[in-house]
């Protein structure tokens, strides 16, 4: 995402200029980055408060040798303990890049599995954009799908990332958001049009209706 779909990411932002926008899954907070600045919109964006665990109760997201400097560097700065491994997507990862930013005050942070969210305080409608990039388990996909067909107004964009047919055998994470979307493609038409992948990033978007 950083590397490739990043200029696809403020390219779509920089264009549908949203005010309001949804995102679901905030890891350390570079998509919500890419919105910001690329806008003037104000962002809701879910995490699991303690990061996704794999077997063995390992992190699922940690970090490379060559961020260890600028990771140690953030932790000093927040007061935590360095570990041997580090969840980047729990509390005091979640976000960073957008508070080293400066861009804290605006972006309303939720903690919670986005399964339990309590959207109801939002109207239909309310948000211009959602990005659905948060758990990659079919069931997750497609719980966040339908949270953001209730929120994004008509013409607003809506967007996933980790889709890419190609690579889906290659990649775990792709083939769990490819296969979910693939197999709901008659529910995703009727919510959205057009709907379009980006080849060959790893992005789906489409317009709501």
């Amino acid at each position: 995402m950083e590397k490739d779909d990043s200029p696809i990411f403020r390219y779509l932002y920089s264009n549908h200029r949203p005010k309001r926008h949804l995102e679901f899954g905030t890891w350390q907070g570079q998509g919500v980055v890419y919105c910001l600045e690329e806008s003037e919109a104000t962002v809701w964006t879910i995490n699991l408060p303690f990061g996704e665990k794999k077997e063995q109760d390992r992190a699922a997201y940690s970090y490379n040798r060559e961020q260890i400097p600028q990771i140690q560097k953030w932790l000093e700065r927040i007061g935590i303990i360095p570990k041997a491994v580090q969840s980047t997507d729990s509390v005091g990862f979640i976000g960073r890049l957008y508070l080293e930013a400066g861009l804290g005050n605006r972006v309303n942070q939720i903690y919670c599995d986005s399964r339990e969210w309590d959207h109801s305080a939002f109207q239909p409608g309310f948000f211009d954009s959602a990005l659905i990039d948060g758990s990659h388990k079919a069931e997750v996909v497609i719980s966040d799908t339908q949270k953001a067909f209730e929120l994004v107004r008509p013409g607003g964009l809506i967007m996933w990332h980790d889709f890419c047919p190609p690579v889906m055998e290659k990649f775990e994470v792709v083939k769990g958001v490819t296969s979910a979307l693939v197999n709901n493609w008659e529910f995703l038409n009727q919510e959205v049009s057009p709907l379009f992948w980006i080849n060959p990033s790893w992005i789906l978007a489409g317009i709501r209706k």
